[in-house]
């Protein structure tokens, strides 16, 4: 009976390892998808600077998804257009992103993104340096364009010192 059992994990095993399809490898992005995500990543500097999101909002996936320190997922274009128009209704862009190096895997395509400039209140104030890094997954779409699926940002700025002990 143990040999039986023994055979049967066997068979499913080598059901499985037969079944199973390679991983996509990890490569250099083609010179059409490095020139893409340039455009698309560009495309975030006009609508920093503009305030209206609508040219980004279309270089979305519907299932687009922005992971933000400190904040919760932002999940879906409507969440999306709806943060990005608060955050641009308070604060005044002049900012510049940079593709870093970008790779391909599978119908994925993975960018680092770096962006300096400065963000300035809209309600007056002085400007305050604006420095972020960013991990951005691109999806490539039924006709061959990519669009943002997945984006991660943080912050380049060193943290916040904790507070002082109190004194005694």
């Amino acid at each position: 009976m143990k040999a039986v059992r023994l055979a049967g994990a066997v068979l499913t095993l080598l059901v499985l390892a037969a079944c199973a399809q390679p991983a996509p490898q990890v490569a250099a992005a083609s010179d059409a998808d490095v020139a893409a995500v340039a455009r698309i990543v560009a495309s975030l500097d006009s609508c920093a600077q503009s305030g209206i999101p609508d040219d980004v909002m279309s270089r979305l996936t519907d299932d687009i998804v922005v992971l933000g320190a400190d904040q919760p997922a932002i999940v879906g274009k409507a969440a999306v257009r709806e943060f990005y128009q608060g955050l641009c209704g308070m604060l005044r862009f002049d900012v510049h992103h940079a593709p870093i190096e970008t790779h391909a895997v599978g119908d994925l395509v993975v960018a680092r993104v770096e962006s300096g400039g400065t963000a300035t209140p809209r309600a007056g104030g002085p400007a305050m340096p604006v420095s972020n890094k960013y991990l951005m997954l691109f999806r490539r779409q039924a006709d061959g364009s990519l669009k943002f699926w997945r984006v991660a940002v943080n912050t380049n700025a060193p943290p916040s010192p904790p507070p002082a002990a109190p004194t005694r």
